[in-house]
């Protein structure tokens, strides 16, 4: 849950204030299966004409949206998603975040997740579960080299009477 809980869900249509920190690149994530309000959704068709757009509340100023650079994408506890859009917040402040169909399209009502770092915690996720699994195989090893040595150290001492004692 610690990768998807920093991520902020909108309902779409829709729109949410946020308050972003500058100089964080925060990917939108379309939700295929997740729960808002107690209600299920699940996306089972492909959405077409999706609309994002950010923009300061302080002063109005539009924040430019792309392609992701990577793509990113989650499972966790029935809620998944894949990255869709991303943008980089310029400074600290509250933010406006909306998306829709544009203006004469009517699509399902889908969720969208919005947040930063998520890949970031994956990658860790993973590396930690490599290193988790890597390293508990290296220690067995270990425990496998050593019992092997101490049985055929005792197998020599049985096998000669004088040193049974040693």
């Amino acid at each position: 849950m610690q990768i998807t809980g920093s991520l902020t869900q909108v309902v779409v249509p829709g729109r949410t204030e946020l308050r972003l920190k500058g100089g964080d690149t925060y990917t939108i994530f379309l939700e295929d299966q997740s729960v808002v309000n107690g209600r299920v959704y699940s996306l089972t068709q492909p959405v077409e004409g999706l609309a994002c757009r950010v923009s300061s509340i302080q002063n109005g100023a539009s924040i430019a949206i792309s392609q992701p650079s990577t793509s990113t994408s989650y499972q966790v506890n029935g809620r998944s998603g894949h990255s869709v859009l991303e943008f980089r917040i310029p400074q600290d402040g509250k933010y406006q975040f909306a998306c829709d169909y544009g203006q004469n399209k009517k699509d399902p009502d889908v969720v969208v997740a919005v947040g930063s770092g998520v890949g970031g915690a994956i990658s860790r996720m993973v590396l930690e579960g490599l290193a988790a699994f890597f390293g508990g195989c290296g220690g067995c090893i270990i425990v496998i080299l050593i019992v092997l040595a101490r049985r055929r150290r005792n197998k020599r001492a049985i096998s000669q009477p004088g040193l049974a004692g040693s």
